[in-house]
């Protein structure tokens, strides 16, 4: 039996996930907050926006290999991080597109096993995170992954926001998409628009 299947990661396997939980950790908490009261619209050297319909503007990213519509009314801004790859903001809500190499490819079942382990304790790690629902396994744009749904503590807001956080895989890399609403109590109403941007997600090999 593997250290997967025990219920733990080998050594190794462990050092090459550790930087990958840092790196999301901190997208899934403060940054994240941050993201709905500092914004500056911008469009980031090879990044091209589209319009693909009245309502939505395209997101174009052709070095990361990925595309994705929010709404027209909403921001984008800059980040000096070269993982995020898309800030947006509207209505209250927000999203953030990360991409990260892990090192590793999560192509099969047994990595998926281990893969999720991982993303439970990411989310776990987020603030006094409060499941709304269970897990769920999702393929969005054609790639194998999880989806969150989870309140947390927001001390600047003095109360709890919520995120529809997704963990996506394509070869070595996760994709992360997170949509945040604060105060909470707006997820519900938000989630069918959450639902409609996640899937305009499109991925190119980059």
């Amino acid at each position: 039996m593997t250290a997967e299947a025990r219920g733990g990661f080998e050594p190794a396997t462990l050092r090459r996930w550790v930087p990958v939980a840092i790196a999301v950790a901190i997208l899934g908490g403060v940054a994240a907050y941050m993201l709905a009261r500092t914004l500056v619209p911008s469009s980031p050297a090879g990044q091209q926006p589209a319009q693909v319909a009245d309502d939505f503007v395209r997101f174009r990213d052709e070095v990361a290999g990925i595309a994705i519509s929010h709404p027209a009314d909403w921001q984008r801004a800059a980040s000096t991080d070269p993982e995020v790859r898309l800030l947006a903001t509207g209505d209250d809500a927000s999203m953030s597109v990360r991409i990260i190499d892990l090192g590793i490819e999560v192509d099969d079942e047994e990595s998926f096993v281990a893969a999720k382990r991982l993303t439970d304790k990411l989310v776990g790690d987020a603030g006094q995170a409060k499941l709304v629902r269970p897990p769920s396994r999702v393929t969005l744009g054609g790639l194998q992954g999880y989806l969150y749904l989870y309140t947390y503590a927001d001390a600047a807001a003095a109360g709890r926001g919520a995120h529809a956080h997704y963990f996506l895989f394509r070869d070595r890399e996760l994709i992360t998409i997170v949509f945040q609403t604060v105060p909470a109590g707006r997820l519900a109403e938000l989630a069918p628009l959450f639902d409609r941007i996640g899937e305009t997600l499109r991925t190119t090999s980059g």
